[in-house]
């Protein structure tokens, strides 16, 4: 970031240019930090006086803190500035299955977290008030306050306006989540898609660090992409960006209208587990799931096939063989578009992303000009949360905060 000596003379608002070294400050002391007025001297090329004065600023409203101090070659011994991760603190939340709610630090690192069934329609907005109320009361126990909250949402979302344009398992069509949550709660609000925050949550702090062409692949209930091009989120022209469920596989779909669901997410998430699993037993093959379901298919879930299919059962291996198929051909798909460096298998399913990455590779290696490297997610959902926190803590920082990610 670039920086300006205040002890000239300047034209121009005066206001934005001591924000400018505010920000620039305070991004060299969360880098670099426990720092010593004289280094940021040094490294921001600005007067000592003006870091001082900045400097005593930033400590006066709490963003950062004197620790204890380094070494002096005579007279008084520099004080140490660091980062204050806890000024304030951030809400983020995944909404899925399972609402997924953390209160975290400006570091990212959680110190509460809520989990629970996720209810539908307005009960379900209702619990997602009371979970950040919870959350936010607990704040307040600890003498803080929230600045910001993050949501994720399994929908397109329009952000910044925060419009849940369809989320099926949730019953919500067209509903202004942002403006409902922050009448409730008086607390600034960004919402996003779920699976752009698992892209950013693993470009912060997971199996993304480091990588500038990303993309983190969610199997669950539904298929999405995130997309993180040059450093970036990219959301699309309507936010409609890595909607992979909603790929054609073949032309036996064409011109069919798609309802709840995308064609391909009919044949490749947690619900084409189910469905198949159960067909097969039906159609009465054997397998170790019909006990684990004693005898009544409707009783089978997606983690039963997937713990079967790990154990060798055939019926179960042969359904994910299935899925991993239709999953590969998304995968490819986005590979020739995107040329991504990395690609992460995330999402309610990622406790068994293991399972399908080799497989995916060798389905897909021939077949794409450039092959990425294709790995399981490091975070699982926290991803999600971390990418709530990361956009909430981004999108509350005005001049002065330190930016995890570019979202």
């Amino acid at each position: 970031m670039a920086v300006i000596n205040d002890d000239r003379n300047h034209t121009g608002d005066a206001t934005l240019l001591r924000k400018v070294n505010e920000s620039a400050i305070l991004e060299q002391i969360h880098r670099e930090g426990p720092v010593t007025r004289s280094h940021l001297a040094r490294s921001l090329r600005l007067s000592l006086p003006t870091i001082t004065r900045i400097a005593n600023e930033l400590l006066s409203e709490g963003l950062i803190i004197e620790s204890s101090t380094a070494g002096s070659s005579g007279g008084r011994r520099p004080g140490l500035l660091e980062y204050n991760f806890r000024s304030n603190l951030i809400i983020g939340v995944y909404v899925g299955h399972r609402m997924v709610a953390a209160l975290a630090d400006l570091d990212g690192k959680i110190i509460e977290r809520r989990s629970e069934p996720s209810r539908s329609g307005e009960a379900g907005l209702q619990q997602l008030i009371d979970l950040i109320r919870d959350l936010q009361r607990q704040a307040g126990v600890m003498g803080l306050s929230v600045r910001g909250v993050g949501v994720g949402a399994p929908s397109i979302v329009s952000f910044p306006e925060g419009v849940v344009a369809w989320a099926p398992g949730l019953g919500w069509r067209n509903l202004p989540v942002k403006r409902r949550l922050e009448e409730a709660l008086g607390l600034e609000v960004f919402v996003e898609n779920e699976v752009n925050l698992l892209a950013l949550g693993e470009s912060w702090r997971g199996a993304g660090r480091g990588i500038h062409r990303l993309v983190c692949v969610s199997v669950g209930t539904g298929i999405g992409a995130g997309l993180i091009l040059d450093g970036q989120l990219y959301r699309g022209g309507r936010g409609a960006a890595g909607e992979i469920g909603y790929i054609v596989p073949n032309e036996r779909y064409l011109g069919r209208q798609v309802n709840r669901f995308g064609t391909l997410e009919s044949l490749a998430d947690r619900n084409a587990l189910i469905t198949r699993g159960c067909e097969r037993m039906q159609a009465g093959e054997s397998s170790v799931l019909n006990v684990a379901c004693a005898s009544d298919p409707s009783r089978l879930t997606a983690e039963m096939v997937l713990d079967a299919a790990r154990s060798g059962d055939p019926l179960a291996s042969s359904v994910l063989s299935e899925v991993i198929d239709y999953l590969s051909i998304a995968i490819a798909n986005l590979v020739c578009i995107v040329d991504p460096e990395r690609i992460i298998l995330s999402g309610d399913l990622a406790s068994y992303a293991e399972m399908f990455t080799q497989p995916i590779r060798e389905r897909i290696a021939g077949l794409v000009p450039a092959m990425p490297e294709i790995v399981a997610s490091e975070l699982g959902m926290d991803a999600a949360v971390l990418g709530a926190i990361a956009i909430a803590m981004r999108e509350t920082s005005g001049a002065l905060a330190v930016q995890p990610l570019r979202a």
